[in-house]
């Protein structure tokens, strides 16, 4: 089947990039993140009908950043994005590296918004996890945040990447242009029996070594996102290029809660931190970027992927690009609202910060 986006309407809130973070209430309140030029204070895009429109937001409390889900039981909760005591290992080498990991839980939407979050550290055992580079000369061991669901049986699971010390497959581009050692990513997921209070690891959805990725200069397993589409099937979708190399998007498949993985596969040939979604009709929707914003379907569980539907095109390189970090909503059933940045207009107003905020809602025909 064939997807066309039809544009309903279009939002535009200047200069920013990566709108990816957001948090999204039940009575149709969603707040987005937006990360400010240089220089300029963060701002939020806030909605109070389920993603229709949105307005521009300053001086939200610091909580606001953080992307919550909402549980079952009606409060909200979300994880911390970098391991909180790796900066001081000293011996970046030693057998064992811990990870910290910040939980954040709050009651309500409200007190998201004001800040009223509370805030615990659960040490996650996770084996081999090694000290690395980021892929902007960054030290780090492990991040996590992104693909965080709660599941059908009441556990919550979370994506990580990093670098465990098995994973020494080099990316060639960055030892060229780092210059440093950058060893690709692998994505693994931990999980909590206890609705959150802590934390261990459950299994690796992906790494280089058992499933080499199409481009060695590419990142690895990275920034995946995931949905629980029937009891205990997961589907993660998961990055692997970056910086100027288009590696795919692969898209790989639990059937028992994320304790075992099948073999990742190529869905697309770019993309950088993925977003999946369910639609009222049981459509799955992924947004993504990095060179064009554009969208990927599937009708039958994620299985199988409509070729990418772009709805702005953008073939620059980074900076002069689309970051590809969206954040998208099902605001009515069958309608798609997209919030992402896009270069274009800043290049020709010879802007030295090019990127600008934009939102847009569609219409998804099928035929």
């Amino acid at each position: 089947m064939k997807f066309t986006p039809v544009l309903l309407s279009e939002q535009r809130f200047g200069s920013g990039h990566y709108p990816y973070n957001g948090t999204q209430c039940p009575d149709g309140r969603i707040i987005v993140s937006v990360g400010p030029r240089p220089g300029e204070k963060p701002y939020w895009l806030y909605s109070e009908d389920g993603g229709l429109s949105f307005e521009k937001k300053e001086g939200l409390a610091r909580a606001a950043h953080a992307p919550f889900i909402r549980l079952k039981n009606g409060k909200y909760f979300s994880i911390g994005f970098d391991n909180a005591v790796f900066r001081s290992i000293l011996n970046p080498s030693q057998e064992k590296i811990p990870f910290m990991l910040a939980i954040h839980k709050a009651e309500s939407f409200d007190d998201i918004m004001n800040g009223n979050v509370n805030t615990h550290f659960s040490n996650v055992d996770i084996p081999s996890l090694s000290q690395g580079f980021g892929d902007s000369n960054n030290r780090f061991a492990g991040c996590a945040q992104t693909g965080l669901i709660e599941l059908s049986n009441g556990d919550i699971l979370a994506m990580m990447y990093g670098q465990f010390k098995e994973d020494r497959t080099l990316c060639p581009w960055l030892k060229e242009h780092g210059p440093y050692d950058f060893y690709l990513y692998r994505t693994w997921c931990i999980i909590s029996h206890d609705g959150g209070e802590s934390f261990e690891f459950l299994s690796t959805v992906a790494d280089c070594n058992a499933y080499p990725i199409k481009d060695v200069n590419g990142e690895g397993y990275c920034e995946t996102d995931c949905i629980e589409i029937e009891n205990g099937h997961i589907v993660a979708v998961l990055r692997t290029g970056g910086h100027e190399i288009y590696s795919p998007l692969y898209i790989a498949h639990s059937h028992d809660y994320g304790k075992t993985w099948e073999a990742p596969y190529e869905i697309c040939d770019w993309g950088v931190l993925p977003r999946i979604i369910k639609m009222s009709d049981g459509t799955l929707v992924i947004s993504s970027g990095h060179i064009h914003t554009m969208l990927l379907f599937s009708e039958d569980n994620g299985k199988t992927w409509s070729e990418p539907c772009i709805l702005e095109e953008c073939d620059g390189k980074w900076g002069e690009s689309c970051s590809g970090y969206n954040f998208i909503t099902e605001s009515r059933p069958g309608e798609l609202t997209i919030v992402f940045d896009d270069p274009k207009e800043g290049i020709a107003e010879k802007d030295s910060f090019p990127r600008r905020v934009y939102i847009r809602r569609y219409a998804i025909k099928k035929a």
